[in-house]
This record gives structure tokens, C-alpha cells and sequence, in this order.
């Protein structure tokens, strides 16, 4: 049946993000559509370097990933197209305590609302409008490799019960395919040129520790330094409040071909410039820089 397998592929990949959806939508009571819009955020963050964050949270105890949870809402605000730029101190308030070493707090998100936002409704398109239902997630029934959903009384309502719950359910279980086959191709990738490579594979996210930034100047000379003219543009994050410094930034290099040098084999990377740390990460899409699902945490 076509688009069977593209969907169960999704779903299997997927194994573990619908364990954790479940386990906060059923058990701990969380409204589901609160949910999805958190899981998405956090597959955002794993393409952007902080890799393994949900099997990571699902490691926690429910009274944490709660926190996690109100934590993930609230940065949602600071990624809209309307969001409002920082204010006050809150912005500056840690969040996701315990899930990375490096600073993470409302400006990161509020500074890079574009890309994130951008990625966000893709992932939500591509994936999590895919493997999350109404109030479960899609389930696969393993005997026939199809999409299935969880049995009533564990989560689940009629409208999730994919082929069950028609006259026709080869009809049923067609139109539902149909309507969730997922493209290898991303709908908004820029037109291929040769000898272009795409800015997203070339860039790097940058942190610095709050109190110590560095400048352009600084990073410039560090990367040039080490790794050659390999460097096209530094971006440091712009505040507009007296006593703020920046903490965020994207490098841009000339060739994706230096990251994997910078990475050393990394999924991020630490320095010390001039006396200050500074962390690097690099930007992967969904599909291009996730583990296969033999070796897919579950």
C-alpha cells in the first residue's frame, strides 16, 4: 500500500518522542497540543547541537520534565514573529538547568527567533504533526507494520483508530496516508546552484559566558588563526539595553568543510579565547545528521 512504509519508518524513528509524549499527555495529565508545540521546540534544539535532549529528559523524573515543559512554552514566546525584544532581568534567568553546560536563558531563543521559528514549523509539518494524535501518539502495529493507534481506554479516542472504525478500513487507512506522507525533499530549500553551498550548512551558533563576550575582531582572529581564511561573517547578538552585554552569536564560515576540523569529532566545541570560553555548535537538519534507527535510542 503506498506510503505505508515512508509513514512507519517516521513512527519507528520516532520511537522514543512518542513514549515521552505519551508519558506527559496520559500520565502526568499535560494538555497535548501544549506537548507537541514542546516537543518540537526541543527537536529543534537537537538540530542545533544539543543532541540527545530527549532521550535526556525522558531520564527525568516527572516533577522535572514539568519544569522542562513550562520552561519549553515560555521560550516558544520569544521565537514568534511578534515577540517582543528583552526587557527586564527575567530574560536573563537560566533555563533547561541541568541539560546543557553552557548558558541558556530567554535572549538565545528571543536572538535567534528567525532560523528557530523557521525550523520549528517545519519540524512541526514534517514530524510532529505526523507521530502525535489527538490525545496519543500514533502507535504502529508491528504484526502488520502499519500505522495503528493506541486501544481505547489507554489514551486513545475512536478518531485515532486508524482502520478500524469505517466501513472501509483499507479506504480509511489510504485517505490517512495520504494525508501524512512525509518528503524526503525540503519544500523550503533554497534553488540548487553549483559550487553554492547552502549558508545553514556553514554556520556555527556561538555562546559566550555571561559577563565575558567577545567581539567580532576576537572571534575572527581566533578561527583565522587556527583554521585559515576560513571565516565569511561573525554575528554578535545586538542589545539595546545599557549594562547588557551580548552572549549570543552565529559564525559563518567560507566552506562547510572546516566545521568537522572545528568539531574535532565533537558534537560541540569549547575554547578558551583571550581568557574566555566560548562554545560552538553546529546546525544538522532532520534526516541528515541523526542516527539510523538501528542505533536510535529507545
Amino acid at each position: 500500500m503506498p506510503g505505508i512504509g515512508t509513514l512507519v519508518d517516521l513512527l519507528l524513528f520516532y520511537t522514543l518522542e512518542r513514549v515521552l509524549f505519551n508519558r506527559m499527555v496520559i500520565s502526568m495529565g499535560k494538555n497535548s497540543q501544549q506537548v507537541k508545540s514542546a516537543m518540537t521546540l526541543w527537536l529543534m534544539l537537537e538540530e542545533i547541537g544539543y543532541h540527545e535532549l530527549i532521550r535526556i529528559i525522558h531520564s527525568y523524573d516527572d516533577d522535572t520534565i514539568d519544569t522542562f515543559f513550562e520552561e519549553a512554552l515560555q521560550c516558544l514566546q520569544f521565537i514568534q514573529p511578534n515577540a517582543s525584544s528583552p526587557i527586564d532581568e527575567s530574560y536573563e534567568t537560566p533555563v533547561f538547568l541541568g541539560l546543557f553546560d553552557e548558558p541558556m536563558n530567554f535572549r538565545f531563543f528571543y536572538y535567534n527567533r528567525e532560523f528557530m521559528y523557521k525550523r520549528y514549523v517545519h519540524i512541526m509539518d514534517t514530524v510532529c504533526d505526523k507521530i502525535f494524535g489527538e490525545n496519543a501518539a500514533i502507535e504502529v502495529d508491528e504484526s502488520g507494520l502499519k500505522p495503528a493507534a493506541r486501544p481505547l481506554g489507554e489514551g486513545s479516542t475512536t478518531s485515532q483508530v486508524i482502520g478500524e472504525s469505517s466501513l472501509n478500513p483499507s479506504l480509511e487507512l489510504n485517505q490517512y496516508i495520504e494525508s501524512t506522507k512525509v518528503s524526503n525533499l525540503n519544500p523550503g530549500a533554497n534553488e540548487f546552484r553549483p559550487g553554492q553551498t547552502p549558508e545553514d550548512t556553514r554556520t556555527m551558533f556561538i555562546t559566550f559566558s555571561k559577563g565575558h563576550p567577545l567581539s567580532r575582531e576576537e572571534i575572527f582572529h581566533f578561527f583565522t588563526s587556527n583554521w585559515g581564511e576560513v571565516v565569511q561573517d561573525v554575528v554578535i547578538e545586538h542589545t539595546s539595553h545599557p549594562g547588557q552585554e551580548p552572549q549570543f552569536g552565529r559564525i559563518v564560515f567560507t566552506t562547510s568543510l572546516v566545521i568537522p576540523m572545528v568539531l574535532n569529532g565533537q558534537s560541540k566545541a569549547k575554547f578558551l579565547v583571550n581568557r574566555k570560553h566560548l562554545w560552538a555548535r553546529i546546525y544538522v537538519p532532520r534526516y541528515r545528521g541523526r542516527k539510523k534507527l538501528a542505533s536510535k535510542k529507545v
